[in-house]
């Protein structure tokens, strides 16, 4: 009934949610200019990095 309504917790919970949705955008969009940027980026072995790799190794196999 709370999410329904969206009050009390379930309200803080998708605010908070929303807050880490944004830092995660935020960091993704970094990622992307400083990839559009700079070839070294392409040898850091970042943890977004090795996911996104893992990911595509997945689609290809």
């Amino acid at each position: 009934m709370k999410r329904f309504l969206n009050i009390g917790s379930e309200k803080k919970l998708k605010e908070a949610i929303g807050v880490v949705d944004n830092v995660v955008m935020e960091k993704i969009g970094q990622w992307r200019r400083e990839m559009a940027t700079t070839t070294a980026v392409l040898n850091k072995p970042d943890l977004l990095s090795r996911f996104r790799k893992s990911i595509e190794d997945d689609h290809k196999g």
